[in-house]
C-alpha cells in the first residue's frame, strides 16, 4: 500500500517462476477443497499480515483476539512475470502453508493480496494467458477461494495492465467455476474522504466491461495527508463509495452495494501529518459497518496492533498510540459473522 509508510523487508525475496508453480499439484495446501472448509461469512474482518511477519502470527492473533480471517500480502512481480512473495524469507513458504492449514482446521481462512506498495503482476505479464498462469499458481499453492488486488500508484494509472488483469481474472473465475471451485475477486483501492478517484473508477468500469464479478471493493481509508477526524473520514469515504458503485452497477440494490464494500484504515499513526486512527475511531467504524452491512473490515496491519515503546513513534511494528496488544483486532474483529 503506497498510501502508508512501509519498511523494506530485510530478508531475501522468495522468487518462484509462474511456470514452475503451475506445474505443482493443485490444491497444494493439504489438498483442501472448497467444500471441506467453511466459506467466508457474510461479514468478516481480515487484517493485513505481511509475509515478512512470522507465520505463527495467525495463531497468536486467533488466540488473543479471536480473529479467524487474514489477508496475506503481498504477491508482486519482478519485471518478468514471475511470482514474488514480498519480504518472505527464503524457504519460509512451507511454514506459511502449514500455518494456513492449521488456521483452516480451526475454522478460519486467508485471502492473498497481489500488489500493494510493490509491483503488481499485470504490467509485467505481456499476455492474458501468462497473467492467468501467474495468478493460478498462487491460487493453487494456497488453495484459495478469495484473492485481493491492491492496485495503487503507477499501476492504477496503467489502463492496459488493468484491462489485461480484468480479462485474465474473468477467464480464471470461469475456468475455476467449470471445475466446481468458486474464486471471489476483490479490489483494494486508494480513496479520498469523498470517494474513489477517476482512475480507480475507470478500473472498476473496466472490470464491468470484461464481465468480471467483483465481490468486494475495499477502500484504503488512510494517509490523507491532512489532520482529519479519521473515523469520520472512513465512514464518509464509505458513503461516497456507495454512491459511486451505484453508478457502475445500477442494477444492484442499496443493500447489495453496501455488501460489496470493504474498509481498511491504518491503525494508530498514519504516514504523515497528525492523522491518527484511534481505538475510538475503530469502534465507530465497526458500528457503522454493522449498521450498513459492509462485507469486509480490515486494517493495516496486524503487526502494528500494539503500542510502541515510545508513544508517537511511527513504525511498521507498532501503532504509535497508547493501546493494549490486539486492541484494534478485538474492536474491528466484532464484524465477523
Amino acid at each position: 500500500m503506497s498510501r502508508r509508510v512501509r519498511i523494506e523487508a530485510l530478508s531475501a525475496l522468495l522468487v518462484l517462476s509462474a511456470a514452475l508453480l503451475s506445474a505443482a499439484p493443485a490444491r497444494a495446501v493439504g489438498d483442501e477443497t472448497e467444500g471441506a472448509r467453511a466459506a467466508f461469512p457474510a461479514h468478516f474482518t481480515a487484517p493485513y499480515v505481511g509475509l515478512w511477519d512470522p507465520p505463527d502470527s495467525l495463531a497468536a492473533a486467533g488466540a488473543a483476539a479471536g480473529l479467524r480471517y487474514f489477508t496475506l500480502g503481498f504477491v508482486i512481480g519482478d519485471g518478468g512475470c514471475h511470482v514474488v512473495y514480498d519480504g518472505m524469507s527464503a524457504g519460509a513458504l512451507p511454514d506459511w502453508l502449514a500455518a494456513v492449514s492449521r488456521l483452516r482446521a480451526a475454522g478460519g481462512d486467508v485471502i492473498v493480496s497481489f500488489g500493494g506498495g510493490g509491483r503488481e503482476l499485470a504490467p509485467d505479464c505481456a499476455t492474458v494467458d501468462a497473467l492467468k498462469a501467474a495468478y493460478r499458481s498462487v491460487v493453487d499453492t494456497f488453495a484459495l477461494t478469495r484473492i485481493d488486488f491492491d492496485v495503487e500508484g503507477d499501476t492504477l494509472d496503467d489502463r492496459q495492465a488493468n484491462d489485461r488483469r480484468n480479462e485474465a481474472l474473468a477467464e480464471l473465475r470461469q475456468e475455476y467455476a467449470a471445475a466446481g471451485h468458486d474464486l471471489a475477486v476483490q479490489y483494494t483501492l486508494p480513496v479520498n474522504p469523498w470517494g474513489l478517484s477517476p482512475d480507480a473508477l475507470d478500473l472498476l468500469r473496466s472490470a464491468q466491461a470484461h464481465h468480471l464479478d467483483v465481490d468486494v471493493v475495499n477502500i484504503m481509508t488512510m494517509n490523507y495527508g491532512d489532520e482529519l477526524d479519521m473515523g469520520a473520514a472512513a465512514t464518509a469515504a464509505a458513503a461516497g463509495l456507495h454512491s459511486q458503485l451505484a453508478q457502475i452497477w445500477p442494477e444492484k440494490s442499496a443493500d447489495r452495494l453496501w455488501a460489496m464494500e470493504g474498509n481498511t484504515p491504518m491503525i494508530g499513526l498514519n504516514g504523515g501529518g497528525k492523522e491518527v486512527f484511534s481505538t475510538g475511531d475503530a469502534g465507530r467504524l465497526a458500528a457503522f459497518a454493522a449498521e450498513q452491512g459492509i462485507r469486509l473490515l480490515s486494517f493495516w496491519s496486524l503487526g502494528r496492533d500494539k503500542a510502541c515503546a515510545v508513544e508517537g513513534t511511527r513504525s511498521e511494528t507498532c501503532s504509535g498510540t497508547a493501546q493494549s496488544p490486539y486492541a484494534f483486532s478485538r474492536i474491528l474483529g466484532s464484524a465477523n459473522g
